[in-house]
């Protein structure tokens, strides 16, 4: 059984998914209808809260893998926004009035 670990967090997932830690699994909407993202990484070991801790406390990860992986998930983020305007019909083109 696999377990998940969450954050809405930018800079936590942009941290995990640099350093490797934890994989991504995927970016999702947050569900709370304030246009937020939930950041989805498996964490079979639990180790979700130690990581965050480890990144407050000022962990290090190399630069060219910050941003790569800020670049990364930004796209993520990108694609749920596309997806939700795409499913709003105030925002379809072809709605017809």
């Amino acid at each position: 059984m696999s377990s998940e670990f969450a954050t809405k967090s930018l800079q936590l997932a942009i941290f995990l998914h640099a350093s490797e830690r934890l994989p991504y699994l995927r970016t999702e909407p947050s569900g709370d209808g304030n246009g937020k993202v939930n950041f989805v990484f498996r964490d079979d070991k639990g180790q979700g809260q130690q990581l965050q801790l480890e990144y407050n406390r000022g962990a290090a990860v190399a630069a060219r893998n910050l941003f790569a992986s800020q670049t990364f998930l930004r796209q993520q983020m990108s694609g749920i926004a596309d997806n939700l305007k795409i499913g709003d019909s105030s925002n379809d083109r072809t709605h017809r009035r």
